[in-house]
C-alpha cells in the first residue's frame, strides 16, 4: 500500500514539474518579442521599365563635325565622322589646362609673374607677319599667369600662348610633350598637340568628341571657368581693354569657352551653356568643328545649343500605390510594400533614372518599410520618398507562436 502510495506521488510529482515546465515554456513563446520582418529584394527602379524615354532630339550641323555633352556625366552624343581635323584657337584650352596642372592658381590669385624678353617680341612680329591674332608686348614689361590665361582666353592672342607654354615648360618641344601627356591622362586620346601653343600650325588636332571633353575639363577649373565668362579684361600690360572674341557670350545663356579658326581648321567653337533641371544649374558643352567659316561655326552651334538645353524630359520612376518590393511573413503570406508619394525626375532624353529602394526589416507594429532613394549626379540633387507597408503584418497564432520559439 505504501509503494503504491509513493508510485502515485512521484508521478504527482513528475506532472507537476511537466506542468511548470509546459507553463513556462508557453509564457515564454507567447510573451517573446516576434523575429522582425526581412524584405525579400530591394530593387533598382529606372525609367526604362516605364515607357522608353524619348531618343536625343538635337539639331545637328550640316557640315563638319560636331558633339555635345553635359558637365560632371557621361552623357556625350556625336554628329558627323569624328576624324583628326585641326582645331585652331581652342588649342590654347589645351595650353591653359597644362599650364595650369604644372602651376596651380586659384579664380583669386594673379600668379607668379614673368619678365617679357626680345624672344616674346619676336613672338609678337612672327604672328603678325602671319596676321595672327595679338596682344603687343615688349621686352621688360611684366605679365601674371592670370593675365596670360586672359590674354589667350579672351582676345586669343597666339604671341602670348607661346611665351606661357615655354614661361611653363622652358620650351614648345617640352610644352608639347606635357601637353600630350595630359591629354592622354584625361582620357583625351583623339587630340595630339604639335608644334605651337597657340593652335595657328594645323598640327595640333582633334575630334569634336575629344573638344567636348576638353570644354568639360576647362568647366571644372575654377580660374579658367571664371576667364572664359568674362566679356573683356583690363590691366593687361600695354592694353587698355581686351575683349572677348567669343561674341555669342552671355546669349542663350552662354558661360564660354573658345572660338578658333584658321584656313586649315575653318570654324572651330566649343561653348558651355548653362540650364536649370530639377532645380539645379547644369552646364551643357557643346563643340563643332571643322566648319566652313568661323561665322559658320558660330550659328550652327547656337542652334545646337539650343536644342540641347531643350533636350530634358519629366519621366515618372514610380507613382503612389506603386509595389516596390516584399515582405515575407514567416507565419504566413507576403506583405507588398509600396510608394507613400510619386517621384518623378528630368532626364536627357534617351537617358536612364535609375533610383534605389532601401528596404528595412519591419516589425508587426511598423508602418514605414524605408525609403526610395534618387542619388545625386549631374541633373538632380539627393532626393528620396518614404516606402509604406501597403497592410499591417497580421498576428501570429498560437500555434505558431508555439512551435516556432525562436
Amino acid at each position: 500500500m505504501k509503494k503504491i502510495r509513493r508510485r502515485g506521488a512521484k508521478r504527482w510529482h513528475y506532472g507537476l514539474i511537466a506542468f511548470v515546465l509546459l507553463g513556462s515554456y508557453s509564457y515564454y513563446a507567447l510573451q517573446r518579442a516576434l523575429p522582425l520582418i526581412n524584405p525579400i529584394n530591394s530593387p533598382i527602379l529606372t525609367n526604362q521599365s516605364k515607357p522608353t524615354s524619348e531618343n536625343p532630339h538635337l539639331s545637328w550641323p550640316s557640315t563638319g563635325q560636331s558633339a555635345v555633352g553635359i558637365l560632371d556625366s557621361n552623357i556625350l552624343e556625336t554628329h558627323g565622322i569624328q576624324t583628326h581635323v585641326p582645331i585652331a584657337s581652342t588649342a590654347k584650352v589645351i595650353t591653359a589646362l597644362t599650364v595650369l596642372q604644372a602651376k596651380p592658381l586659384t579664380s583669386d590669385e594673379q600668379g607668379p609673374v614673368t619678365t617679357l624678353t626680345d624672344t616674346d617680341v619676336t613672338f609678337y612680329n612672327n604672328y603678325a607677319a602671319q596676321d595672327g591674332s595679338l596682344v603687343p608686348v615688349s621686352a621688360g614689361e611684366q605679365i601674371s599667369e592670370y593675365q596670360m590665361l586672359q590674354s589667350i582666353m579672351l582676345p586669343s592672342a597666339n604671341n602670348i600662348a607661346d611665351t606661357m607654354a615655354i614661361w611653363a615648360f622652358g620650351s614648345l618641344k617640352a610644352y608639347s610633350t606635357a601637353a600630350n601627356t595630359y591629354l592622354t591622362e584625361h582620357g583625351l586620346t583623339n587630340t595630339h598637340v604639335g608644334n605651337d601653343a597657340s593652335g595657328l600650325s594645323p598640327t595640333t588636332t582633334s575630334t569634336a568628341q575629344d573638344l567636348v571633353k576638353l570644354g568639360k575639363l576647362a568647366m571644372q577649373h575654377p580660374a579658367l571657368a571664371k576667364i572664359v565668362g568674362q566679356s573683356s579684361a583690363t590691366g593687361i600690360p600695354h592694353t587698355t581693354t581686351v575683349k572677348n572674341v567669343n561674341f555669342l557670350l552671355g546669349t542663350a545663356n552662354i558661360i564660354g569657352i573658345k572660338t578658333g579658326n584658321t584656313e586649315q581648321a575653318g570654324g572651330v567653337f566649343i561653348s558651355a551653356s548653362r540650364v536649370t533641371i530639377n532645380h539645379k544649374p547644369v552646364t551643357i558643352v557643346t563643340s563643332v568643328a571643322n566648319a566652313p567659316t568661323l561665322f559658320i561655326a558660330l550659328k550652327d552651334s547656337l542652334t545646337l545649343i539650343k536644342s540641347a538645353q531643350a533636350n530634358f524630359q519629366t519621366v515618372s520612376l514610380v507613382k503612389a500605390g506603386d509595389i516596390v518590393g516584399h515582405y515575407n511573413v514567416p507565419w504566413g503570406n507576403n506583405i507588398n510594400a509600396i510608394a507613400s508619394q510619386d517621384l518623378t525626375t528630368s532626364i536627357w532624353k534617351g537617358s536612364a533614372a535609375k533610383a534605389k529602394v532601401q528596404l528595412r526589416p519591419v516589425d508587426v507594429n511598423d508602418k514605414s518599410a524605408g525609403e526610395i532613394i534618387l542619388p545625386t549626379s549631374a541633373l538632380t540633387n539627393k532626393k528620396s520618398i518614404p516606402v509604406k507597408l501597403k497592410n499591417p503584418p497580421p498576428p501570429p497564432t498560437i500555434w505558431w507562436r508555439l512551435l516556432h520559439p525562436r
